[in-house]
């Protein structure tokens, strides 16, 4: 199995950022996840290229996660979108009339934007693939003029909904291997987003099919980590894609350290291609005792990769 894990501290301090980065391979990492908001590589690109460097001379590939880009995906920081505050003629109308924070994937303005975001990324910054964190969408039936058009029954407009959902993230992806075949494409899903696994891993451009296996934080008893990832794991399988398996080693109270142990050892039975975790992340109530037990946990998996090189062209 390989480890994943998500770095979502500031880039700002370049001799923390390295020791951080040492830790993180001293579990025995291969990855890192490095979520990024609209702002960021406008404001700070030098810090990001610097950042994301250290990591991959560390030895770690990078995979950036964009966050809260439309308000479609899940980020670090809840802040709103800036694309969907400039441009709320984009959001997405339920039957009642009333706009939704997000804007609606069908909106060819807000697709072109996205993948030119995309595509400036992969351009510019060391970035070895894409993580699509959490996507929205079904949630809400979207009756905006533009779904409207492409979908005149009404009465189909909640599966076109999931249908363009599933042809958007594989445009999505697609757009990342047109501008750099060999990055990786990966998607992580919350539970009760699960019934979508088939759907997703079909597509043709996409690598890794992921789940955030979050039972605490859904108030749910540890136990059911194992039928989550299940479904995962099978999913991934039946398409030939890769399966990535989330631990929630945050928002956790003393005494949750043994349910940790128990979420690990139901993910580690699975056998996926991927564990991931996160790196001192937040609201624990004893923060390093939770990293403390991640990385005993992580450390006995064994290693199939001692350390990863950058390709360097002899040109």
């Amino acid at each position: 199995m390989d480890i994943t894990i998500a770095y979502f501290h500031p880039l700002h301090h370049a001799e923390v950022v390295k020791q951080d980065f040492d830790q993180i391979r001293a579990v025995g990492a291969g990855s890192i996840v490095y979520a990024i908001h609209e702002q960021e590589a406008q404001r700070w690109p030098r810090d990001l290229e610097r950042g994301l460097r250290l990591a991959q001379d560390t030895g770690l590939k990078v995979y950036l996660s964009l966050g809260r880009y439309g308000n479609l995906f899940a980020g670090p920081a809840f802040m709103p979108s800036w694309y969907t505050f400039h441009h709320p003629d984009t959001r997405v109308m339920d039957r009642h009339g009333r706009y939704h924070d997000v804007s609606c994937f069908n909106h060819e303005s807000f697709r072109s934007w996205l993948f030119n975001e995309m595509e400036q990324y992969l351009r510019k910054f060391p970035i070895n693939g894409i993580l699509i964190d959490e996507p929205r969408g079904p949630d809400v039936t979207c009756f905006c003029s533009v779904c409207r058009a492409l979908c005149p029954d009404v009465t189909d407009l909640q599966r076109f909904r999931m249908r363009s959902m599933v042809d958007f993230l594989g445009e999505l992806c697609g757009c990342v291997k047109r501008v750099d075949p060999h990055a990786k494409t990966a998607i992580a899903l919350l539970p009760q987003d699960l019934g979508q696994v088939d759907e997703l891993a079909a597509l043709p451009h996409l690598d890794t099919v992921g789940g955030h296996l979050f039972w605490q934080l859904l108030h749910e008893d540890v136990s059911v980590v194992e039928k989550w990832g299940r479904s995962i794991v099978e999913g991934a399988r039946q398409y030939g894609k890769r399966s990535q398996l989330w631990l929630q080693n945050f928002n956790l109270v003393g005494g949750e350290e043994q349910a940790l142990e128990s979420a690990f050892k139901q993910i580690a039975g699975l056998e996926p291609d991927e564990v991931a975790g996160y790196y001192y992340w937040r609201n624990n109530e004893d923060p390093w005792c939770v990293w403390q037990t991640t990385r005993r946990l992580l450390r006995s998996i064994p290693r199939r990769q001692l350390f990863w090189h950058k390709m360097v062209s002899s040109s």
